[in-house]
C-alpha cells in the first residue's frame, strides 16, 4: 500500500517524465520583458527550392507562436480554392495542401505582421518564403513605401496586394483575389519577392475587415503608374512612394431618432456630419426639415436645428409640441466631412410625452482663456472673430438682449452674428475701435444679475509675422501650397489648412499676418484637376494620386519679420 506521501511523490515523478510535446505552451514567467519577435529557423521544402513535389510545407519557428495569429497572418500564392489544413507540433507547423501543386509554378508563402508570439510580440516585417515546382524559381522584385497623406511618415501594417495587369492596364474590376500579397513594415516600406516579370497593378490597403479586397471608405494608396514591371536585379525597383488616402463617396444616412421630449428630437447619423450652409448664416436653415403627424396628416413646425460640438453624429431638431402618436421626419441639408450630402430618408417615430424642460445655458467663450494675455484680454488673428457658445439656439431678437459689445469706454457697439452649428455664435462689430483697442463681450443668460464677461482684441501688425518659401515641381501642373499648424504630434490627422496660396512663376510663395511664436508646416501639391485640394487618386477607374510633399516643422513665426524656409520644397 502506498501512503499519501508516496502518491504525491509518484505524481511528481510522472509529471517530470511527461513528454514536453504534450504540454500546453505558455509564456515563461519572470525575467526581463521579451521584445524579440518570432523568426523562422527551418523550412521544408527550404526557401528557394526547385522541382518541389511535396503535398505540404513545414515551418519551424524560433519560439512558440500564437496559433490563431498564424492563421490570420499566413497566405500562399497562387492560392487554392480551399484553405490548407494546419497541424501544430510545438514550434513547428505543417501546412497541408488541399490539392496538388501546379506544374512549373513559383509558390510564395507570406507571413505578415499579424503573427505574434505567446507574449504578444509581433513581427516587425513580413516573412517571405518561396519554392518552385519547376526547375527555375521566379526572381522578380518590387519595392515601395507608403506615406501618409498628412505627414511624410511611413504607414505600418498595411496590406499590399499585387494583381496581374495585362497589357500594362490596371484591371477593372479587380480580381477576387490578388496574385501576391505582403505588408508594410514599421517605416511603411514593402517588398515583393519571387515575382514573375509580368506587369502588376499594386494597391496598398488598410484592409479592416480582412477580406483581402478594397471596400468603400477603407484607406488606400495607388501607384503613380497603372503597371509596374518587377526587376530581377538584387536592388529591386518600383516607384518610391505611394500616398495613403481615403475616397469617401458614401453619403451619411440618418439611422434613428431619439425623442428627448415632446418637442426636441436627436437624429443620429451613420457618421459625423455638419449642417450645410451657403455663405454667412445667422441661424441654420430649417426649410428642408419637415415633421409630419401621421394621424392628423398635418405638418408640424420646425423651430430650429443645431449641433453640439461634442457629438458630431447627431443633429438636434426643435419643433412645436408634438401630439402622441406616429410621426415622420424628413431631414434637411446635412453633409459629411467629405461634403457628401445625406440621404433624404424618412424616419418614423413616436414623440416622447415628456414636456421639454431644457433651459438656456451659457457654455463659454471661444477662444477660451488659455489664449488670454496676462491682463486678461484674448487676442485673435486677422480673419477671425470672438465667439460665444450656448447649449441651444437663441433667436436674433433675444440674442441682442442677452449679448452686448462695448468698447473700453463702455460705449455699446453694434454687431452682427454668424453661426454654423446653431449654438456657437461669432460676433462681428460693425466697426472695430481704434487700433490696439479692445472690446468687451457681456453675456446675461439668466438676466442682469448673472453676467459673463470677456475682453477680446485683434492682433496688431507688430504682433504678426510672415512665412515664405520656394517650391519646385517636376511638371508644369498648377501648384498649391497650404499652411498647417505643426500641432506637436506625429499622429496623422487631416486638418483644415490655416492658409492656402499659389506660388509665382519662380516658385516663391508667402503667408502673411500670422500670429507670432506659432509653428507651422507647408504642404505643396500638384493640383492636376484644378479643384484646389489634394486628391489621393482612385483604384477603379484607376487615377494616380496628385504628387505631394511636406516641409519639416518651420521655425516659430517672428513678429514683424518674414521667416524664410531654409529648404526648397520639391513636389514629385
Amino acid at each position: 500500500m502506498v501512503g499519501k506521501t508516496g502518491l504525491l511523490g509518484l505524481a511528481c515523478l510522472l509529471l517530470l517524465l511527461a513528454p514536453a510535446g504534450c504540454a500546453t505552451p505558455v509564456p515563461p514567467s519572470g525575467g526581463p520583458p521579451d521584445q524579440t519577435p518570432p523568426a523562422v529557423v527551418a523550412a521544408n521544402p527550404p526557401a528557394g527550392a526547385v522541382n518541389v513535389t511535396a503535398d505540404r510545407i513545414e515551418i519551424t519557428f524560433s519560439e512558440h507562436v500564437d496559433e490563431a495569429s498564424f492563421a490570420r497572418a499566413f497566405s500562399l500564392t497562387p492560392d487554392f480554392d480551399r484553405p490548407p489544413d494546419l497541424a501544430w507540433h510545438g514550434r513547428r507547423v505543417e501546412i497541408r495542401f488541399p490539392e496538388p501543386l501546379r506544374a512549373n509554378t513559383t509558390y510564395v508563402l507570406t507571413i505578415d505582421n499579424s503573427l505574434r508570439d505567446l507574449r504578444g510580440v509581433a513581427l516587425r516585417a513580413p516573412i517571405t518564403l518561396a519554392f518552385s515546382t519547376g526547375p527555375r524559381i521566379n526572381r522578380g522584385q518590387l519595392t515601395g513605401r507608403v506615406l501618409a497623406a498628412c505627414r511624410d511618415e511611413g504607414v505600418p501594417g498595411l496590406d499590399v496586394y499585387a494583381y496581374p495587369a495585362p497589357g500594362g492596364v490596371a484591371p477593372a474590376p479587380l480580381p477576387d483575389r490578388p496574385a501576391y500579397r505582403t505588408q508594410t513594415d514599421s517605416e511603411g516600406r514593402f517588398r515583393f519577392e519571387y515575382l514573375s516579370t509580368e506587369p502588376l497593378f499594386v494597391v496598398a490597403l488598410a484592409d479592416r475587415n480582412r477580406n483581402r479586397r478594397p471596400d468603400p471608405s477603407e484607406p488606400f494608396a495607388v501607384p503613380p503608374a497603372p503597371a509596374l514591371i518587377p526587376d530581377t536585379s538584387d536592388a529591386g525597383t518600383g516607384p518610391a512612394v505611394w500616398r495613403l488616402a481615403t475616397l469617401d463617396t458614401i453619403p451619411p444616412v440618418p439611422r434613428l431618432i431619439r425623442p428627448r421630449s415632446n418637442r426636441r428630437l436627436a437624429v443620429l447619423f451613420s457618421e459625423p456630419v455638419r449642417l450645410a450652409h451657403a455663405g454667412r448664416v445667422t441661424q441654420p436653415d430649417t426649410a428642408g426639415w419637415i415633421v409630419r403627424d401621421s394621424v392628423a396628416a398635418a405638418r408640424r413646425a420646425v423651430r430650429a436645428v443645431y449641433q453640439v460640438p461634442e457629438d458630431p453624429l447627431q443633429v438636434i431638431v426643435l419643433t412645436d409640441p408634438l401630439a402622441p402618436g406616429p410621426h415622420t421626419l424628413y431631414t434637411g441639408a446635412v453633409v459629411d466631412t467629405s461634403g457628401n450630402p445625406a440621404r433624404k430618408s424618412p424616419l418614423r417615430f413616436v414623440p416622447s410625452t415628456s414636456p421639454d424642460t431644457v433651459t438656456l445655458r451659457f457654455r463659454g467663450f471661444v477662444p477660451d482663456t488659455a489664449d488670454a494675455d496676462p491682463d486678461g484680454a484674448v487676442p485673435f488673428p486677422p480673419g477671425h472673430s470672438p465667439a460665444i457658445r450656448f447649449n441651444q439656439p437663441v433667436d436674433s431678437a433675444r440674442f441682442h438682449t442677452l449679448v452686448t459689445l462695448e468698447d473700453t469706454a463702455g460705449r455699446p457697439l453694434a454687431f452682427t452674428r454668424t453661426t454654423r452649428d446653431g449654438v456657437t455664435y461669432h460676433l462681428h462689430p460693425a466697426a472695430w475701435p481704434p487700433e490696439g483697442a479692445e472690446v468687451r463681450v457681456d453675456v446675461r443668460p439668466l438676466g442682469a444679475d448673472t453676467v459673463f464677461s470677456r475682453r477680446f482684441r485683434p492682433l496688431q501688425p507688430d504682433e504678426l509675422g510672415e512665412l515664405s518659401g520656394h517650391v519646385t515641381p517636376d511638371t508644369t501642373a498648377p501648384l498649391v501650397v497650404e499652411l498647417h499648424e505643426a500641432g506637436g504630434t506625429s499622429a496623422c490627422t487631416q486638418t483644415e489648412p490655416a492658409g492656402t496660396t499659389r506660388p509665382d512663376r519662380t516658385g516663391y510663395f508667402i503667408f502673411r499676418e500670422l500670429p507670432g511664436d506659432r509653428t507651422y508646416r507647408f504642404r505643396a501639391f500638384l493640383d492636376r484637376n484644378g479643384n484646389g485640394r489634394w486628391d489621393g487618386g482612385r483604384i477603379h477607374p484607376y487615377l494616380p494620386a496628385e504628387p505631394v510633399t511636406w516641409s519639416d516643422v518651420l521655425p516659430p513665426v517672428r513678429p514683424r519679420w518674414e521667416t524664410v524656409a531654409g529648404d526648397t520644397l520639391r513636389v514629385r
